[in-house]
Order: structure tokens, then sequence, then C-alpha cells
């Protein structure tokens, strides 16, 4: 009887999972696996399993890709790059493991996609791009990421969920573009009223992903 799942595919133990999802990765190699490609829904079921599933899908997922892994050229990585051309990394092993995925993921999952816009808007709206803590200037457009300065994204968001009267969601949608975790109609005015929130209490920052990667 199967025990373990990413998505709909069912593993009798985390090994099992394990090795089917390895056969993939090195089968794919360097691929990159957009919306269209047959794996896309696998990959984007194994995210979900991650513990830091919000934090790694962040805005939403523009695709995945593999490349080899930086400390053992013998292996792969997976690779997310997500929908403000910021990119990051996540251990497909990790997602393998199963640990506990609280239940809070969804929400803070529709939070982060709520914003998402301004997110975006604000990184094109910058005249030059530059990492506010190193300075550098001169990277790709993928290797800077807006960052929730102060106070950050974690704390504007409990403080709203904290807020008397608050009515918190508890069933989502599923974007259809990036197959992430959104509000339904019926929650627009949590919604609104979160974008209003959040957009009148962040201060965002421009940081190049080295010093984005090293913050978190």
């Amino acid at each position: 009887m199967n025990k373990y799942y990413i998505g709909t595919q069912g593993f009798k133990t985390k090994k099992e999972s394990e090795e089917y999802t390895r056969k993939i990765v090195n089968e794919l190699k360097t691929s990159r696996i957009t919306k269209d490609d047959k794996y896309f829904s696998f990959f984007n079921d194994l995210i979900k399993n991650h513990p830091e599933c919000d934090e790694k899908v962040g805005c939403g997922i523009d695709y995945f890709f593999i490349q080899p892994n930086v400390l053992n050229k013998k292996a792969y990585q997976t690779m997310i790059k997500r929908i403000d051309e910021s990119i990051i990394d996540f251990s497909w092993v990790y997602c393998c493991q199963f640990k506990i995925r609280p239940s809070t993921t969804d929400l803070y999952t529709a939070m982060r996609q709520a914003i998402a816009p301004d997110m975006i808007k604000f990184k094109k709206e910058q005249f030059e791009l530059q990492c506010s803590l190193c300075q550098v200037s001169d990277l790709d457009y993928s290797d800077y990421h807006v960052d929730h300065n102060d106070p950050p994204f974690r704390t504007i968001r409990d403080n709203y969920i904290s807020l008397p009267g608050s009515l918190i969601p508890l069933n989502f949608g599923s974007c259809p573009q990036t197959y992430a975790s959104v509000f339904r109609d019926d929650d627009i005015d949590f919604k609104n009223n979160w974008i209003k929130y959040h957009n009148d209490s962040c201060t965002l920052q421009i940081l190049c992903r080295e010093c984005n990667l090293k913050k978190h």
C-alpha cells in the first residue's frame, strides 16, 4: 500500500520515491522544464513536498531547469526560474524526504501570489539594477531579486493574519500559469485588503542572487 505521494504518484517508501525522481533528473540532465513539458506537473508536485515551498516558489514558477551540481559535478541539481526572472535552487532529495508540510503553506503561497505583480512592477521600475548590499550592478536581469528589507515579508504576513476580525481562507484555487495556490473569488476582499496592507507596510530593495540567498 502506497504511503508517500508526489502529486498522485504513490510510493511505498521514501527511498522508492527518491530513486524514481533521481531517474527523471538524470534522464533530463541539463533540460529546461517548461509548462508544456510532460514533466512540469511532476516537478510542480515535487516542490510542494518541500517544507519551504512558499519561500522557494516566491512570486510564482516560470519554469524548472536542471544543471550540474556545483559541489558534485557528477550529480544534478534542480532549479526554479520565477516569473520575476529570479532564480533559486531546491533540493529534490529533500522533497523526497516528506517532511511535515505546514497547514499554512497554501495560505502563505496565495499571499505571495497576490503581491507578485507588485514585486515584478517594482523591479521593472528600477532605473538601474544594483544590489543594495554589495552594490554589484553588472549582473544579468535574472540575478537580481526583489527583497523585503524592513520589516521582512514574514512579519508583514503574520501581522496581517493576526488582525482582529480577519477571516482566514481555508480553501484555495490553483493558478493556471504557475500551478501555485491562489485565493478564490469568494475571498477577494481578504486578498485585496492584504495587498493594500502589504504595500502600505513594506520597504522593498533589490538584492543580487548571492546576497539574497545569504540573507535568508
